[in-house]
């Protein structure tokens, strides 16, 4: 066991000196910026609702914070309108509101970005019922997206996104919601 460590921390070292030339490599593989934060517009609708639209509008704001090469904490909030068909499950005048954080991992690609996040979230569906009256539910949900930017300048791009969401408001008849976003984003 004695003459094993010696071997060990020889091989450690080793590795070390082999690994040096590799660190200018390592360092321009990094991000250059830190935050970022995206405007889009998109559509969305939900297929649990009977003549199931996706043409309806919505919005959503990201905000990113690289904590690791390649890997972000990103912060998404938005809202979709739920107003296409006129009726939406059962209320009138619908709208989903939202905000999901998670973690989004990025690849490069030869001209874009692409990536794939996982988030938690809040959603919260509101609008009229039949009676006239405004109703609204919140719960907690999960989605699951795909990224793809297409850089402009070094800190300015398009970003496309495609995600589906869960959330568990089954009291309206709905729990599934997809979107599609584009628009821009500004690193700094």
């Amino acid at each position: 066991m004695a003459r094993i460590r010696p071997l060990f921390g020889s091989l450690a070292l080793l590795l070390a000196v082999l690994a040096l030339p590799t660190l200018p490599a390592s360092a321009q593989a990094e991000d250059l910026y830190t935050y970022s934060v995206a405007a889009l517009g998109g559509v969305g609708g939900s297929p649990d609702v009977n003549s199931a639209n996706y043409g309806n509008s919505g919005y959503q704001i990201n905000l990113g914070l690289v904590t690791e090469p390649r890997t972000v904490l990103g912060l998404r909030v938005g809202k979709l309108s739920l107003d296409r068909p006129a009726v939406f499950g059962t209320l009138t005048g619908a709208d989903l509101s939202y905000a999901t954080i998670g973690g989004e991992y990025r690849f490069r690609e030869s001209y874009y970005d692409s990536g794939v996040y996982l988030a938690l979230g809040a959603y919260r569906l509101s609008g009229t019922d039949a009676f006239g009256a405004s109703r609204d539910r919140t719960a907690a949900g999960a989605s699951l997206g795909f990224t793809g930017e297409f850089p402009i300048t070094r800190r300015l791009g398009v970003l496309v996104e495609l995600s589906g969401h869960y959330a568990d408001l089954r009291r309206d008849g709905v729990q599934f919601f997809g979107m599609g976003h584009a628009g821009v984003i500004w690193h700094f």
